[in-house]
């Protein structure tokens, strides 16, 4: 079967597909012939910083049907539409999956579309859960025109939060309007923190959401109220970013690490959340807007495409 690799880590140029075995799977997974995969900024990150083993393929996320099931594993079946989540092994036709990071796919939902929801719109809705966001509060969203960002505008909008949001691009951050985005808060010439104490009159943020750290993860921090709490979920502005302690201390800050993957191993929760958006995706309720598709031997021009600055909207690549 056909897969993407890379020899050693680099730009999008060092993407290659390649034929490799078709993988075998355990009792406790299932073997899914995939469809669409999205292209997840984790893989961009896996591919500037990270070797594969070998035999691994590239990719997070991606959608198609299943073709064998382990014995293991109940409440599948052979020819359903399935979600699905893994550390490696998205670019390809075949992959192996563990059962627990597979999602049903509702019928008329687009594969693409199903295949971001996992990654991108679950992270959004772990994030809200960890960070408890109630009706009322007022949540900051760095990094709100990203595939996180905007699903996170989205649901902390149906939650009846006041949903402030930054990026560097002004045009950008007015199309995210139509989502629930009520103040945009532009990154430029002044820091975002003291643009979000001028909108608000002080520190007035409930709950702050990082898709970005490094050095907005601190700026953020500081606009939260007494008490207030910062998820962060990313990490692409750097990744040793230091923290005033004494200040999370006097101002009785919580940080917390957001991480999905690993948690629906272990808790129903996590999953159903992922369940519960692609039902709201099938229904219209949330919207994963597509920029571009390409086929799986474009993958080099997919991870430009991605890289490039200004877009909004998803990058998917078919099978």
């Amino acid at each position: 079967m056909k897969a993407v690799t890379y020899p050693q880590p680099g730009g999008p140029e060092v993407l290659q597909l390649v034929d490799v075995v078709e993988p075998s799977i355990t009792q406790d997974e299932l073997l899914v012939a995939v469809e669409a995969i999205s292209v997840e900024g984790g893989d961009i990150i896996s591919r500037n910083s990270q070797y594969l083993q070998a035999g691994e393929s590239l990719g997070y996320a991606a959608a198609g049907t299943i073709l064998a099931i382990g014995s293991n594993v109940t409440g599948f079946k052979i020819g359903q539409k399935v979600a699905t989540f893994n550390w490696r092994g998205a670019y390809a036709e075949r992959r192996a999956v563990a059962a627990y990071n597979c999602f049903p796919v509702p019928d008329g939902l687009d594969a693409r579309i199903a295949a971001a929801i996992p990654v991108g719109p679950g992270t959004a809705a772990w994030a809200f859960h960890l960070g408890q966001l109630q009706p009322g509060q007022t949540v900051l969203i760095l990094g709100a025109a990203g595939g996180v960002g905007m699903a996170a505008v989205q649901l902390a909008s149906r939650m009846g939060a006041r949903v402030i949001g930054t990026g560097t691009r002004p045009e950008s951050l007015e199309k995210l309007r139509e989502f629930g985005l009520n103040d945009a808060i532009v990154v430029g010439d002044k820091q975002a923190g003291e643009q979000v104490r001028e909108l608000l009159g002080g520190n007035k943020v409930d709950l702050l959401i990082d898709t970005i750290g490094g050095a907005a993860l601190s700026d953020g921090i500081e606009v939260l109220k007494d008490g207030g709490s910062a998820v962060l979920i990313g990490i692409l502005a750097g990744r040793n970013q230091m923290v005033d302690a004494e200040y999370l201390l006097l101002h009785r800050i919580t940080l917390i690490g957001c991480l999905l993957g690993p948690e629906w191993g272990e808790k129903q929760i996590a999953r159903d959340l992922v369940n519960e958006l692609m039902v709201m995706a099938a229904k219209g309720e949330l919207i994963v807007p597509i920029d571009s598709t390409f086929p799986l031997e474009k993958v080099v021009e997919a991870h430009q495409r991605a890289e490039t600055r200004g877009r909004l909207g998803r990058v998917f690549i078919t099978v």
